[in-house]
């Protein structure tokens, strides 16, 4: 199984599309369509799969970014900040961007797993949107639903990156948690 994710990783970053074809990850893996079969019962399935893979990672990637950080404020722009490297890294961007055009077509096919994968990249930064309310550095009744615009947005910024082949600036990243604090009513302890 870890063979066909990788190789369907390589191949969607090679195309710039999560629509390679079965053949061509199995090409890539160098396995045959029993191996395939016996694993996935169709291509959308292993792409899932892969998803919820990246997004693991990612969300491992988020949490020890954020474990650098002090206080809730600075957790939620590490998340951001962290989140937003997936446009600035060149390979991570070659990698992300059949992800980020795909996505679409995979929420559709698979609502309930696309959201629950949603919700574990989320989840890190929900919960410290959570504790700046607890500790009073920030102010919002509904730390879920800012987590998800905050998620929303900053993906918005990821995308238009990729899309665009730019690369986020420090003063580009540096507005988003700006204006991620002032939507979670920031104060900031002094």
């Amino acid at each position: 199984m870890e063979l066909l994710i990788s190789a369907t990783l390589a191949v969607a970053a090679r195309r710039g599309t999560i629509e390679p074809s079965v053949r061509e990850i199995l090409e890539e893996a160098r396995l045959s369509t029993k191996a395939f079969y016996r694993h996935f019962r169709s291509k959308d399935d292993l792409l899932l799969v892969t998803l919820e893979e990246g997004c693991r990672v990612l969300a491992e990637y988020l949490e020890h970014r954020m474990s650098t950080a002090s206080d809730p404020l600075d957790k939620v722009g590490a998340w951001i900040d962290g989140f937003v490297r997936q446009a600035v890294n060149p390979s991570a961007a070659r990698r992300t961007l059949p992800w980020t055009l795909g996505a679409g077509r995979l929420a559709a096919t698979y609502p309930e797993e696309f959201d629950q994968n949603q919700a574990r990249v989320v989840a890190p930064l929900q919960r410290e949107i959570a504790n700046a309310v607890k500790d009073g550095s920030g102010r919002t009744p509904e730390p879920a639903r800012d987590a998800r615009l905050i998620y929303g947005y900053t993906m918005d910024a990821v995308r238009y990156n990729l899309i665009n082949d730019t690369v986020p600036n420090a003063r580009s990243v540096r507005h988003l948690i700006d204006f991620a604090h002032r939507a979670l009513g920031a104060n900031p302890k002094a």
